[in-house]
């Protein structure tokens, strides 16, 4: 099991503007691939949506496009419903390994 706190921001780049921070977890889940289970809060403390999105599900490296669920939310996404689908833009295997994700919300209330 890992713990993250990482940084939020409105695209892939380091010099994106800042939008909160990612918090959560994820856990090794399978012998023979790699895959892993997330369950984590995007904490989102600038511009003109704040509150938290929480997401949850099951990542593999192999898929081109992983989909997880929308749990919850607080603030502008209170009771938001929905997916989120991720795609790796680039990954650095040097330990310890950092993934850029982006994510894409299709939230419901």
């Amino acid at each position: 099991m890992n713990t993250f706190e990482d940084p939020l921001t409105a695209g892939p780049s380091n010099t994106s503007k800042s939008l909160g921070k990612a918090q959560g977890f994820y856990v090794l889940n399978s012998f023979t691939e790699f895959t892993l289970f997330h369950l984590f809060t995007a904490n989102i403390t600038e511009g003109d949506f704040k509150g938290t999105v929480d997401i949850f599900g099951q990542v593999r490296e192999v898929d081109p496009v992983r989909y997880l669920t929308v749990i919850g939310g607080t603030g502008t996404f209170l009771g938001a419903r929905g997916l989120a689908s991720c795609t790796l833009v680039d990954i650095d295997h040097t330990p310890p390994a950092k993934w850029t994700l982006s994510f894409d919300l299709d939230l419901y209330y």
